[in-house]
């Protein structure tokens, strides 16, 4: 399945689906995974940027933060019905931890205005890669759907 975006594609598992995102650096690849991620949802390209939230989010290293990051849209999605479709934001390596910083722009997701596909569960850690090298970053990690 490919939704004709060249920043991410889909693999298939045993009961889940996984997500490949490749990108120049690393903040590009956050985005794109948040994209292909809520993309499972809905046609993300249709979600209006009415609405935005700060996102502060801290890990002890890239594949935490990842983890963090998708949670927080999802728990976004879950509790308050927003759907994230535009991302300001930045990833900062510190001395002991990974942040990243910003803003979301999205809307209430609504069913009767925005299509809905699948629900993504979680995001999880199992065969969750990331590969920074020649100027590519490439992240894979697997969706409970």
């Amino acid at each position: 399945m490919n939704d004709n975006n060249p920043n991410f594609n889909y693999y298939d598992t045993t009961a889940d689906i996984g997500i490949e995102v490749i990108n120049d650096n690393l903040t590009e690849a956050f985005k794109n995974s948040a994209l292909a991620t809520l993309n499972l949802i809905t046609d993300i390209e249709k979600i209006r940027p009415k609405i935005k939230k700060e996102v502060n989010l801290e890990s002890e290293d890239e594949y935490g933060l990842l983890y963090d990051w998708i949670t927080e849209l999802l728990i976004y999605l879950d509790s308050e019905r927003f759907m994230a479709s535009e991302y300001d934001i930045s990833i900062t390596k510190n001395e002991d931890t990974y942040s990243l910083n910003g803003h979301i722009l999205g809307d209430t997701y609504d069913t009767q205005i925005y299509n809905y596909k699948t629900e993504v569960k979680a995001i999880t850690y199992h065969e969750m890669s990331i590969e920074n090298k020649d100027n590519t970053v490439k992240i894979r990690f697997i969706v409970d759907l």
